[in-house]
Order: structure tokens, then sequence, then C-alpha cells
């Protein structure tokens, strides 16, 4: 895991930061967000443990309504209204709820993985994450490639399947990574 440096010059009294922990009988840690300012990128730090060896998509979903566990957390956030995709493709539309897609926990269970979006935003309303949620998924997400009779749901999902974990995004102190 790298240190992207956007948090390098950040101010301390105007930077926001938030977390969304994940517990859960699968999976447990939590996703942390930092923002230096308005104009600049979100960091965003994955600290997750789940099963060894396995592939699970991971998004940000529009609610953080959890009145009925995971299930109430709506759609992926999806502000722009595109179709669902994938950051490695820069040449197709992504929902910027699509975050990096899939987590691959190692063979001791853990995936740690940090990188800059700038399709989320801790400030700016309409990209705004701040009481969103994060939704784990069983499936492995198809990145918007589906096929066939599994193209339409692609688009919409990635055909990530049901949900397995989730968290709300709320603020959090400042946190340097």
């Amino acid at each position: 895991m790298g240190n992207t440096g956007s948090n390098n010059n950040c101010n301390r009294n105007t930077s926001k930061n938030a977390i969304a922990t994940i517990v859960s009988d699968t999976v447990n840690g939590y996703v942390l967000f930092h923002q230096c300012d308005s104009t600049k990128p979100v960091s965003v730090l994955f600290n997750l443990n789940g099963p060894k060896n396995e592939t699970h998509a991971i998004h940000i979903h529009q609610y953080g309504d959890l009145r009925k566990g995971c299930e109430s957390l709506g759609p992926h956030f999806n502000p722009t209204n595109t179709t669902h995709g994938s950051i490695y493709y820069h040449n197709m539309p992504r929902h910027a709820g699509d975050l990096i897609n899939n987590i691959d926990f190692n063979n001791n269970g853990l995936f740690k993985f940090m990188y800059e979006d700038y399709t989320i935003s801790l400030y700016n309303y309409s990209k705004c994450i701040l009481g969103r949620s994060i939704v784990i998924h069983k499936g492995i997400d198809d990145l918007g490639l589906g096929q066939g009779a599994k193209k339409e749901e692609s688009l919409k999902t990635g055909n990530a399947g049901g949900r397995i974990a989730c968290g709300v995004i709320g603020l959090c102190e400042w946190e340097h990574f």
C-alpha cells in the first residue's frame, strides 16, 4: 500500500475525514476517507478482514438507512446517472459509488489498499458521500462488462450479488494517512 501524497500539505482545520466501520459475521474493518479541500481528490484507505483468498464487490450505496440492515441502503451512489463501470477502464462511464469495484482478501484474510478518487467528495453536495454507505457484496463485480442475459444487470450493479456486510459513512477525527 503506497501513500499517494495528497495529504502532505493538508490543513488540519479545513480538511475533512470520514469512516465507514464494517462489522459483520463475514467482513470486519473500515474504509477511511480524507479530503484536503473541495478541489482535491478523496484519498480512500481500505483496511478490511474477510474470508481468506476470496474476492467480493464493494460499492458506495445511496443511503445510510440501516433500519432493514444492508437491504435498506438503496442502489449504488450514482449522482451523474451513468451506467455501472470501473475506475480501471478510463473510456467507460462509471457510478461514483463504484469505487475500486472489488476487494481481494489475501491468504490471511486481509485487504489493505489506498487510492485517490475524483468522483466522490466530502464537500461538494452533489458528489458528497457523507451519510451514504459502504456495501460489500457476496459476488464479484463484473465491472459493467456482463454479456447476454447478464448485460442489463451488469450496467446497474455489476452483477455483484447479495449484500453481506455494510456500514454508514460518517465524519471522524482528522487522520493523516
